[in-house]
């Protein structure tokens, strides 16, 4: 259930002992989003949504990872920008940590809602708005002026995928890290309807599959079948250097940690939560057996320029 939190400030946690909290009124337009989003999906849980909106540790994870990777000193001093910055709970908490980072969503009309949360979420909590609406394909940023762009569940969305890793590759100084998690379209998961299918079957047979089950097709349209052999190709066509693609992890925290902790949610995970289970135990199988490492359900990319 999420209606009890619709009234008052929903504490998300806190970092560096400063609170961190969702408004009643950016909740109930972020459970209005995730509504949409069911329903687009055949289904009508929301819960998933919203969890995957507003966990604190979820965006901290992702933070001291990519301070596992170039170090806190070089991070405090970087420009980071978010591509598919959503409803802004990874743009705040780096803001909050004191990192200079921007976050880039979509020009698209449907996705006006999410800025306009983005920015009160900002505002709520005393800082400037840092989110600028423009496509992936086309980066509002000079030329070799970013040191660190992330993105999460994002490049499956855009239109052009290669498009959009030549920009990333432009703005990106030299030496620059890309930071990236999204679906893994050879695997046996579909993260957004939750379903457990062999997907390097293709699109098509997914459709099918879909069908069967009685759920809409449409949201399927606009999805990139990425897998980790065609992002690899993707990102040696853009000019990337050094490119890492592995399984989703964990920090390391080789470097220094960072100081945060998150609140209970009153919503969670339930949408595919044991598809996604049995097709990562499935793909450890695959990989202890020499049959396919490729099958894991999240890639991870750690990508970096030529210097």
């Amino acid at each position: 259930m999420v209606s009890h939190s619709l009234y008052r400030p929903l504490l998300l946690g806190t970092l560096d002992q400063q609170s961190v909290w969702l408004s009643p009124a950016a909740n109930q337009l972020s459970l209005d989003q995730a509504r949409s989003i069911a329903l687009a999906l055949g289904s009508r849980e929301t819960g998933t949504s919203m969890e995957s909106y507003w966990s604190l540790a979820t965006r901290l994870r992702q933070w001291q990872q990519i301070v596992d990777h170039v170090g806190l000193a070089h991070l405090r001093t970087a420009r980071t920008l978010e591509i598919g910055s959503g409803m802004g709970l990874f743009t705040l908490t780096g803001r909050l940590l004191g990192f200079d980072v921007v976050g880039v969503d979509s020009a698209s009309d449907r996705y006006n809602s999410r800025m306009r949360i983005a920015g009160q979420l900002l505002a709520d909590h005393g800082l400037d708005s840092a989110f600028v609406q423009s496509p992936s394909e086309q980066l509002p940023f000079a030329d070799s002026s970013v040191d660190v762009v992330a993105t999460f569940q994002t490049l499956e969305h855009v239109a052009n995928i290669a498009q959009t890793l030549s920009e990333i590759q432009r703005v990106l100084k030299p030496g620059g890290t890309l930071f990236a998690q999204l679906p893994n379209y050879r695997s046996f998961h579909e993260a957004h309807y939750g379903t457990f299918f062999p997907l390097g079957l293709g699109k098509d047979w997914e459709r099918r599959y879909l069908r069967l089950l009685g759920k809409p097709t449409a949201f399927l349209e606009h999805l990139q079948w990425l897998t980790p052999a065609s992002m690899r190709g993707l990102l040696d066509t853009a000019g990337f250097d050094q490119v890492a693609i592995t399984p989703y992890g964990q920090p390391t925290y080789r470097a220094e940690r960072l100081h945060g902790e998150a609140a209970t949610l009153p919503f969670h995970w339930r949408r595919g939560r044991q598809e996604f289970r049995a097709a990562r135990i499935l793909a450890r199988l695959a990989d202890r057996l020499g049959i396919d490492q490729d099958l894991y359900p999240q890639i991870e990319i750690l990508a970096t320029t030529a210097k």
